[in-house]
């Protein structure tokens, strides 16, 4: 058996287009990081604009020496001197000295549904203190009470999601994320493999059927079950193999250039309100297993329609269009079922920084899942059941 998937394997390799896709993909890879590391800018005190590398390095050296945590005393302090040398208005001379931590204050003291300005910044009483942590509670809980058009939470929703945002650890562990934010695009940019990934298992299938070599396969010992099975093998470990090389590949850019300190700050630093226990190496793996979840569906997807059609080109217009065409689906107003159904189409799992902070669960005869629960639950029952079926139909293709 192990010879035949490798056989399989070598089959999906060896094939020229392949070859040139799997190579522009690893290309595309190299170059989108290069690309984003050297848009990174920024102005320091004495006028000078650093970009890319050294842009970056600034970033986190003048974050890294701000503090170790975000203590209430802390960040009553911080926020009192800003208002003191701002005197009420902007002052970017004050912003570049913490790029990170002052839009973090702004998001997190804007009001629920408003977008944050940096005059945000001087409207924050401190009278009382900072209450960062207070007010972080009562967003949630905002969050969770408004009246939407869609439907509301329910009690034992509510109940879920402010248990897991009460037992966040506090106060937050400070550092520059600079690092990290960069290594999480670098796992985001990997959708666009999926494309790679379309095309190279196209023909799996589909090509037997194309060239007509279906016949000999068929006549062949075990052509409708060890083969077969072998097929369906090899082209979810080339996906999983595939993809982890395009991850590693973008990995060990950034690793390189900047190492991976900050490792252990907490993802409450990308957005407060996150009600998840994570640090960002641990959300970053969590990314990476979505989006390999995410491969692993268009293959299943890929063999199932590979199965069923004999056009190869058809297969990859298909998979386009049910992974790349269900982000113009637009959220509905008045129905929560289709929004939880849309939360889980392809595009809008991809980007962990916005599925952490978002509030979606879905209660099943009386359990509650959090949205990155049912991400895995669903991609993972629909691969399972589109391979099978894929398995199926092509077992039973009778032969012209």
């Amino acid at each position: 058996m192990k010879a035949i998937i490798w056989f399989e394997m070598r089959k999906i390799m060896d094939r020229k287009i392949n070859r040139i896709a799997m190579g522009l993909g690893i290309l595309f890879i190299i170059i989108v990081n290069m690309v984003s590391i050297c848009g990174e800018s920024i102005t320091i005190d004495d006028g000078t604009e650093l970009k890319g590398i050294a842009a970056i390095n600034s970033k986190i050296e003048s974050e890294n020496s701000l503090t170790t945590e975000l203590s209430e005393e802390y960040l009553t302090d911080f926020i009192q001197k800003y208002q003191e040398k701002s005197n009420g208005g902007f002052d970017y001379s004050l912003i570049k000295q913490a790029p990170n931590l002052y839009p973090l204050i702004a998001d997190h003291y804007a009001e629920f549904r408003k977008d944050w300005e940096w005059e945000d910044l001087n409207r924050i009483s401190t009278v009382n203190g900072a209450r960062f942590y207070e007010n972080r509670i009562e967003k949630i809980d905002k969050v969770l009470n408004a009246d939407y058009s869609y439907g509301n939470y329910t009690d034992k929703e509510k109940e879920y999601w402010l248990e897991k945002a009460e037992s966040i650890n506090t106060p937050f562990k400070w550092g520059s994320r600079e690092a990290w934010d960069n290594i999480w695009k670098s796992i985001c940019f990997l959708c666009f493999e999926l494309v790679v990934i379309s095309v190279c298992i196209a023909p799996v299938f589909a090509g037997e059927i194309y060239y007509r070599t279906d016949s000999l396969l068929f006549c062949s010992k075990n052509g409708r079950t060890k083969l077969v099975h072998a097929k369906i093998i090899a082209a979810f470990v080339f996906t999983v193999f595939y993809m982890m090389a395009c991850c590693l590949t973008g990995l060990l850019i950034h690793v390189a250039i900047f190492g991976i300190d900050g490792w252990d700050l907490p993802v409450q630093l990308w957005n407060t309100i996150i009600p998840y226990q994570l640090n960002a190496a641990q959300a970053c793996m969590l990314n990476l297993i979505i989006i390999i979840l995410l491969a692993a569906l268009l293959t299943g997807i890929s063999l199932f329609i590979s199965a069923a059609c004999k056009n190869q080109v058809a297969v990859l217009a298909i998979d386009m269009l049910v992974f790349f065409g269900t982000v113009f689906l637009q959220s509905s107003k008045t129905s929560r079922l289709w929004n939880h159904i849309c939360y889980l189409f392809p595009l809008h799992v991809v980007d962990m920084r916005d599925v952490l902070k978002t509030y979606n669960s879905y209660q099943i005869a009386g359990h509650v899942y959090s949205y990155i629960e049912m991400i895995i639950i669903v991609y993972i029952v629909f691969t399972v059941l589109f391979t099978i079926f894929a398995g199926h139909i092509f077992k039973k293709h009778q032969v012209a």
